[in-house]
């Protein structure tokens, strides 16, 4: 074999070793989220991920809780700046395309968008499905009207 042919024979083995070692990677992520969502709870914190994975750029890593577990307060305030931030860079855009970009679910999303709505830094245009998200004006939203008590 001439040295060509070594080099050749070199450079496949090495790639097919690189791609055989992403499969497995890729394999084992995918195993975790699986057994993760059926009993256990992979704790991670929020982050904002780089495009990588199949995800949307700038998409959220949200943690995995059990069914009915709440949230931790710092998760959901790093998700509430993340969609604020998102907010301000695409005015007017609808919770789907919101979770397009961010990689998130509607329900991911409600608690921090009321949270932003109620302290005045998001506002909305529209109902139900309709409904268009753009920056607020910073002030917070009046409480629940006080109901008067009636006279007896």
């Amino acid at each position: 074999m001439t040295e060509i042919e070594q080099r050749i024979n070199d450079l496949v083995s090495n790639f097919i070793n690189d791609v055989t070692k992403l499969a497995r990677q890729a394999a084992h992520e995918t195993l975790a989220h699986a057994l993760a969502g059926i009993g256990g709870a992979v704790v991670s914190d929020v982050s904002i991920a780089g495009g990588r994975r199949g995800r949307p750029r700038g998409s959220v890593v949200l943690s995995r809780r059990t069914k009915g577990a709440k949230r931790a307060p710092g998760e959901i305030v790093k998700l509430k700046d993340a969609v604020h931030a998102h907010i301000k860079e695409h005015p007017g855009e609808r919770i789907e395309q919101i979770n397009g970009h961010m990689g998130t679910r509607t329900t991911d999303l409600s608690l921090p968008l009321k949270k932003l709505i109620a302290d005045g830094e998001v506002r909305t245009e529209g109902d139900r499905r309709a409904t268009r998200y753009f920056p607020g004006d910073g002030q917070p939203k009046g409480g629940a009207r006080k109901r008067r008590k009636k006279k007896d």
